[in-house]
């Protein structure tokens, strides 16, 4: 490969990665802020905040794991230049996703405490994580619709109409959480409660833009297809669409129900602890933000390729995608090893935290490697047809491996609480390696090679 076809393929792979990562950077920004916000409450306060957010996270895991189903599937027809299958594909993941989002999320709004319950008997915490924990869920469908609509433009390989729509909401998010959490005005200071009210805001504000991004006048899909008319889903799209989907919400979903029992245990050393993890997770944004990217751009960039059946194309993608990881992970690692007292300064101005916080990102600066590196294998696995093999390594790494130590380690024999750092580090290793020598041995680089040589084969048996 030449130099001018490295830099353009490395121009393809930034035009995805960079505004993936500013987007990223974006929310995990609002995020940090409004934590920001809410670290100068109560630590009560702060401890509720993190229990609801557990609770989004497992909802927004499983709605985005979904929409990677309809994300990889219309990458493939924009490969091969079917618009009006990806216009069809969308309104069928509308019609097929957004009623469970919404039933999932009248069951959160009717039983918060029993969901912040699994991780806390503390009646204080119940009380308070419930009351913000019901405040958001009214937002969730918006989330589910905002996921739907980013994976429209992440399809063709455009990630910076999703970015702008993440700096419009953080925007509300930020302006409405410091007037609302604090006061402003005639407006009182309505504690944590403001912080939920300006995420509800926030979000309701990026799923009407992103629908105005995609079906307005001079939208993603104006004068595309069938205009605005919507049809029923197809039984096919449907089972094709939930085959690459559930496995995605599953492999997502595992971490944060794992946190469920983790939270519980770090909760045994003290709301100080929980809450410092909870800041530590904020700071450590600012590079998960990455890993993010990386997965985005594998699976839009393999499935594009293969779309096309471009074989060497594929193959250039899936080096100089390692070779970006490498530099850009070394970036993430100083910021965690030198950075970290700044950005835990800036999340709360409280010393116990700040120094129970530090030990956790010292300790993270040796996932981010296995992190990115492996977000990248997963995104070409599942682009090649092992939809499951993800959720797989996913399960083995936080269910066989993380989950496991920490119960023994912080459950059992009460150890300090750097060595549950330590088995967060460890299983990040573990799924790299899984997912390397899955890659090897089934031969996924090889994808497009060896379906050609299948159909050559064929061809020549049916002569």
């Amino acid at each position: 490969m030449d130099r001018t076809e490295r830099r353009k393929i490395d121009r393809q792979i930034i035009d995805i990665l960079v505004p993936v990562i500013v987007e990223n950077a974006l929310m995990t920004l609002a995020s940090m802020i409004l934590t920001g916000f809410v670290g100068r409450l109560p630590v009560s306060d702060i401890s509720a905040y993190g229990l609801g957010n557990r609770i989004f996270n497992i909802y927004y895991a499983i709605f985005r794991g979904l929409t990677i189903g309809v994300m990889i599937i219309a990458a493939k027809a924009y490969g091969r230049g079917d618009l009006a299958r990806c216009r069809r594909l969308q309104q069928e993941c509308y019609m097929a996703i957004m009623p469970l989002a919404v039933l999932v999320a009248l069951l959160i709004i009717l039983i918060p405490q029993s969901f912040i319950g699994t991780m806390t008997a503390d009646p204080g915490l119940l009380a308070t994580g419930g009351r913000y924990l019901r405040v958001i869920a009214f937002g969730f469908p918006a989330i589910a619709m905002t996921s739907l609509n980013a994976a429209a433009f992440q399809a063709q390989g455009n990630t910076r109409m999703p970015m702008i729509t993440a700096g419009l909401g953080n925007l509300v998010n930020i302006g409405c959480g410091y007037a609302l959490v604090f006061g402003l005005g005639v407006l009182p200071a309505l504690g944590l409660t403001g912080a939920a009210v300006s995420q509800l805001l926030s979000q309701a504000v990026m799923c009407l833009f992103g629908l105005w991004l995609i079906y307005g006048r001079h939208g993603l899909y104006a004068g595309i297809g069938r205009g605005g008319r919507l049809t029923l889903p197809s039984g096919a799209d449907v089972r094709q669409l939930y085959a690459t989907g559930v496995p995605a919400a599953l492999e997502n979903s595992f971490w944060n129900l794992a946190t469920v029992i983790i939270s519980r245990v770090i909760l045994s050393y003290g709301q100080a602890y929980y809450a410092a993890y909870q800041l530590g997770l904020q700071a450590e944004g600012l590079c998960d933000m990455v890993s993010t990217g990386f997965v985005t751009a594998a699976m839009t960039l393999a499935a594009i390729a293969i779309g096309r059946g471009d074989e060497y194309l594929y193959r250039r993608y899936f080096k100089r995608l390692m070779f970006q990881c490498l530099v850009i992970t070394a970036a993430a690692m100083a910021v965690l090893a030198f950075g970290s007292s700044v950005l835990c300064g800036m999340l709360t101005d409280k010393p116990q935290l700040i120094a129970i916080a530090l030990t956790y990102l010292h300790a993270m600066v040796w996932s981010q490697l296995p992190q990115n590196a492996s977000k990248i294998y997963a995104g070409f696995i599942r682009s090649c047809h092992h939809e499951k093999m993800p959720m797989v390594i996913n399960f083995v790494g936080v269910w066989l491996v993380r989950l496991p130590l920490v119960l023994v380690c912080g459950g059992w024999l009460k150890l300090d609480v750097v060595w549950l750092w330590w088995t967060f580090n460890l299983d990040q290793w573990c799924r790299l390696l899984i997912a390397a020598v899955f890659f090897k041995r089934h031969r996924v680089i090889d994808y497009l090679s060896d379906r050609s040589a299948d159909g050559r084969k064929a061809a020549r048996t049916t002569a």
